[in-house]
């Protein structure tokens, strides 16, 4: 892809779009399928199994993989960032996987594709996670806005919290019958993990954004004269100055009335 074209105002905006796409279309699938899916004790990648999930689900994840790869390709904002676009661009390729290969189902049981989609999800929230907790690091003595600083800390700390505790949930579902509520932290999760982004894309465009004209400099006699343009009746002090005469010829020029 064109690093011009990345790094325009329309891939911020693009990035942007596809954050705000992926939450909807995942909002869409809570509020259709309450009666396919109970958002308490179930991932969210059981929304893939039944309509419109099939649809929407695949598309939210990809739209959220869209995101990172422009992300990796411009950059967050900040210096010396390169294996943090490297960590993104991996996270683009991990979502991209997951949603490709669908979760299992309880007819279908725990397939290989069902394997791929489990561990390629969890290394692109893994990954993301990491690249909150060294977005928050550079950001703590570089020139960004205090909300941005702010929020990267907080989704550090949310997503670490939360990514723990969804694995033991996940791998142990009897510790603390953590398998009965487990969609729920997964849930948090992910729109954690989406306002990461979305505040990495913001910085992002901020960090982009043109500089203002640069205001005109006063025009002294003395810049005129050097760059070759002298107006009438500031020879005789031009001259005085490339003479070394200035010293003297201000002081009488003070002592002098009109």
């Amino acid at each position: 892809m064109n690093q011009n074209l990345l790094q325009s105002r329309a891939a911020g905006v693009t990035a942007m779009a596809a954050v705000a796409a992926s939450q909807t279309g995942f909002a869409v699938m809570h509020l259709t399928q309450s009666h396919a899916v109970d958002p308490v004790a179930t991932p969210v990648s059981s929304y893939a199994v039944t309509w419109p999930g099939i649809v929407l689900f695949p598309a939210s994840v990809l739209a959220l993989a869209l995101a990172c790869a422009v992300l990796a390709g411009r950059g967050v904002g900040l210096a010396r960032e390169g294996f943090i676009r490297f960590l993104l661009g991996a996270t683009s390729v991990m979502l991209v996987c997951a949603a490709v290969f669908r979760t299992g189902t309880p007819e279908s049981g725990l397939t290989w594709w069902a394997q791929i989609h489990r561990y390629t999800a969890g290394a692109a929230f893994v990954l993301l996670t990491v690249v909150a907790a060294l977005c928050a690091i550079r950001m703590k003595d570089a020139d960004v806005p205090d909300w941005v600083r702010r929020g990267t800390w907080w989704a550090t700390g949310l997503a670490a919290l939360t990514f723990l505790t969804t694995t033991v949930n996940t791998f142990l579902p009897g510790f603390l019958n953590g398998g009965e509520w487990r969609g729920v932290v997964q849930r948090v999760l992910l729109v954690v993990l989406s306002a990461l982004v979305w505040i990495l894309v913001a910085n992002s465009v901020r960090a982009m954004a043109p500089v203002g004209a640069v205001p005109a400099r006063i025009t002294t006699p003395a810049a005129t004269a050097a760059a070759g343009r002298v107006p009438a009746g500031a020879g005789r002090f031009a001259n005085a100055q490339a003479a070394g005469q200035v010293g003297d010829a201000v002081p009488a020029l003070a002592g002098t009335r009109s």
